[in-house]
């Protein structure tokens, strides 16, 4: 047989290729097992239910700067028990006794007036239905002054008018009419009508009121207050001080209204305490000119 003969550069042609490929072959099967893809296994997942998962999660939120130090709470006020009432301001009940005014008399007066000497005399007439009538009337010789007349009601509050006349000659010469459903005072001589203060007098009751409001509070060096109105269509509180105590005041008790004006005349009254404070003697103005002055003489009960 004939042997081929084969270039020397091509034999190791031949063989370099022979060897690549054997070393190819056993990398094959040297190569790991777990580079070979694997089938997929089953997984099991517990669902949660939409209640427990959040919508979205929130976006971050920069922390708080610290609180300032507060100073300790205050506990509370202890509620009161179911029964205890609450607390009611309420005012504090009056306990002003009623005045009390003198029984039926007549009280007689020497006057002085116009530079004269006269006499007065004063009528007081309380009724068993309530009713009261006061009268003054004055005279100077033969000459007969004009008279003052008060009619009204008594209650707690001591007198309350319903009409006060100077009268001459058995008329009525002014009027005052005090109104107490309206609580308004009207004038004959004035077309004034007013509010009617509480308690208000006029221009003869007043007196009898003023010794009740003493002798319901008798103080030494007191101030006692009563509205007066006048038949021109006036109305003014009177204030009266106590003064101190003189000699020829012979135990009364010796009031003073305070001025109303630069030229009031002036009002000063003496009280006596043995007879419920009923005015003994009483000057207006000077009597002299156009005041007068009485002083008790006599009284008739």
């Amino acid at each position: 047989m004939r042997a081929l003969h084969v270039p020397p550069r091509a034999a190791l042609l031949v063989l370099a290729g022979s060897l690549l490929g054997h070393v190819a072959l056993l990398a094959a099967d040297r190569a790991p097992r777990d580079a070979v893809p694997q089938p997929a296994r089953a997984v099991s997942v517990a669902l949660l239910p939409p209640a427990a998962l959040p919508a979205a999660l929130p976006d971050p939120v920069p922390p708080a700067p610290p609180a300032p130090p507060q100073a300790p709470a205050r506990a509370a006020p202890a509620a009161p028990p179911p029964d205890t009432p609450p607390a009611v301001a309420t005012e504090a009940p009056s306990t002003s006794p009623p005045l009390r005014l003198a029984g039926p008399a007549a009280w007689t007066y020497r006057l002085r007036q116009y530079g004269q000497d006269g006499e007065a005399l004063l009528e007081w007439q309380p009724q068993p239905d309530g009713r009261y009538s006061l009268r003054l009337t004055k005279r100077i010789g033969e000459r007969a002054l004009p008279a003052q007349h008060s009619v009204g009601l008594l209650d707690s509050g001591g007198l309350a008018p319903e009409r006060y006349a100077t009268q001459q000659g058995g008329r009525d010469r002014q009027a005052v009419d005090f109104d107490a459903e309206d609580r308004r005072i009207s004038f004959s001589a004035s077309p004034a009508r007013l509010e009617r203060p509480d308690a208000a007098q006029d221009r003869l009751s007043w007196w009898l009121q003023l010794a009740a409001l003493v002798q319901a509070a008798p103080t030494p060096g007191g101030r006692w207050r009563v509205w007066v109105a006048g038949p021109r269509g006036e109305l003014r509180e009177w204030v009266f001080d106590a003064l101190d105590a003189q000699p020829a005041d012979a135990g009364l008790l010796h009031l003073r209204r305070q001025l109303l004006g630069p030229h009031d005349p002036g009002i000063d009254v003496w009280l006596d305490p043995t007879r419920g404070f009923w005015p003994a003697r009483l000057r207006q103005g000077d009597p002299e000119t156009r005041g007068y002055e009485i002083t008790l003489a006599d009284v008739n009960s």
